[in-house]
């Protein structure tokens, strides 16, 4: 009766909507209960927190986010319940911790170490934007968590051998039973980043990188093996695939939010990943079996993280005002006024997309001006704009970059757009007629630069961000701009610029269509 009573002891007080008893009772019987000391684990996990330690506010939500200290809260909750079952409870995050907000990017990740450390991390994976201020500071930063960033995919170049500070893999023992962890770094790092930030380390194939681990870790007595993955939702599917031995991957990188654990490959893989932005965080609890190591029965619920939906954790809360008061109040200054949401999409031309570009092309004076949909990382909402909220939409240092490209060149730059999956670019002073449906290479049937037909052999005065401007996200095109020059100008300060001599704002103001599919 022992499993039983572990199971419905800390269950009897809040069953979730829907929650059956029979089939429970099934599921036990099963995954055998009664054959041997079946032990059990959360794992609380959250991913791609991106900075968002305060409460924000977001799209479709009426009230803002509860921040880091009502995750704590929950989490302390979380942990409060356990202890009086005797249930370990590990903490894992999947990477992208601090590049996206002021708090996060101007402490260059110090400020969200603190708070994890609070918090109690137990492992972290290596995420593409721990790199976004060098691999120096990616060591700054392991020296000063309390807990290990893991990555078995990352590699001195120099050496081949993997850094001191990032470790494979780390063993988590609960009073005989042992847990497993690997991490793992999407191998596409080195276009996520700006040009030159990785330039020290090799990302190898994640599957093979993971193998040799894994067969270490039975060997090592593990009686479950955690994969904590910065790969996204597609990269943790093809893992689960092709290495049979990983019982659950924690994921993030792909900002997907898993109301329920998807399963993959043949034995099968459990996969949960818990959105972005902190706007949630997952819980499974798992039945583990140590005789035959592996997971016989689980749990998962999904944390909505919303402003009072738990008091605020006090010693959160006191450090979360002393890094307030480090970065200052200048953020808070207003730049502008929308009267209605700006937002952005990154399957289409969006009026926040529109904005930026029109900034971008006013600011360097250009024909045409090109922006990546995945470095927009926000909304700008109805009333008063600040500087923190341009600020967290556009959050990486990138400057203005100014170039001559051909109008053939600016052709294969649209055609990439449509090819490549990386969203579709930005774009302003362009007007572009195409078809999805044409075979790769002749989607573009047509390109207007301002009223004029684009002519291949012309060149044109475009601008773009130094992300960009470097191959970013595979736009390898820029490479090839001639005259060439970096304005300095952060693409922020010359949107904050352009929302004051422009507002008040609407979205309507920015619906000319500039992607038109035929």
């Amino acid at each position: 009766m022992g499993c039983f009573r572990r199971i419905f002891s800390r269950r009897s007080r809040r069953l979730p909507a829907g929650w059956l008893v029979v089939p429970v009772l099934v599921l036990l019987i099963l995954s055998g209960c009664g054959r041997g000391e079946v032990r059990e684990l959360t794992v609380i996990h959250t991913n791609d927190l991106h900075g968002h330690v305060l409460p924000t506010r977001v799209e479709g939500w009426t009230g803002r986010t509860g921040g880091y200290a009502t995750f704590v809260s929950w989490l302390n909750e979380v942990r409060r319940e356990n202890a009086e079952q005797d249930i370990p409870t590990l903490l894992l995050d999947a990477g992208d911790f601090f590049m996206g907000t002021v708090e996060g990017n101007l402490t260059r990740g110090a400020s969200v170490v603190r708070l994890m450390n609070l918090a109690g991390y137990d492992a972290l994976a290596v995420g593409n934007h721990e790199f976004d201020y060098g691999f120096f500071n990616l060591f700054r930063l392991t020296e000063e968590a309390d807990f290990p960033f893991l990555s078995a995919n990352i590699f001195l170049r120099d050496t081949g051998e993997h850094p001191e500070f990032i470790h494979p893999y780390l063993i988590r023992e609960y009073d005989g039973l042992k847990v497993g962890i690997i991490g793992v770094t999407v191998a596409e790092t080195p276009a996520l980043t700006t040009a030159g930030t990785v330039s020290r380390v090799l990302f190898r194939d994640p599957a093979e990188s993971v193998r040799p681990y894994l067969r270490l870790l039975r060997r090592e007595g593990a009686d479950i093996i955690i994969v904590l993955s910065h790969l996204g939702l597609a990269g943790d599917r093809r893992l689960a695939e092709e290495l049979e031995d990983i019982d659950l991957i924690v994921g993030g990188h792909s900002h997907d939010l898993l109301t329920r654990p998807e399963r993959a490959g043949r034995k099968p893989t459990l996969i949960v990943q818990a959105g972005a932005y902190g706007r949630h965080a997952g819980r499974i609890d798992l039945r583990i079996d140590p005789e035959v190591k592996r997971i016989v029965g689980h749990r998962s619920e999904i944390f909505v993280n919303r402003q009072f939906s738990y008091p605020a954790d006090l010693e959160t809360n006191r450090l979360l005002v002393e890094i307030r008061e480090e970065v200052g109040t200048g953020f808070d200054s207003t730049v502008g006024i929308a009267l209605k949401d700006i937002t952005g999409d990154s399957r289409r031309q969006s009026p926040l997309g529109s904005l930026i570009t029109d900034a971008m092309r006013s600011r360097a004076d250009a024909e045409a001006a090109f922006q990546n949909p995945y470095g927009i990382r926000g909304s700008l909402f109805q009333g008063s704009i600040t500087r923190r909220d341009v600020y967290t939409v556009l959050p990486f240092d990138n400057s203005i970059v100014t170039m001559d490209l051909t109008g053939r060149k600016i052709r294969e730059l649209l055609e990439q757009s449509l090819t490549l999956r990386k969203g579709l670019l930005q774009v302003s002073g362009l007007r572009v007629e195409y078809d999805p449906d044409r075979p790769e290479g002749r989607r573009v049937i047509s390109v207007e630069i301002g009223d004029q037909p684009l002519e291949d052999d012309l060149h044109y005065r475009v601008s773009t961000n130094v992300f960009l401007a470097g191959g970013g996200d595979y736009f390898s095109t820029f490479t090839g701009g001639i005259n060439r020059r970096d304005s300095g100008v952060l693409l922020r300060d010359a949107v904050a610029d352009y929302i004051s001599q422009n507002t008040p704002l609407h979205p309507d103001f920015f619906n000319g269509e500039r992607w038109r599919r035929r």
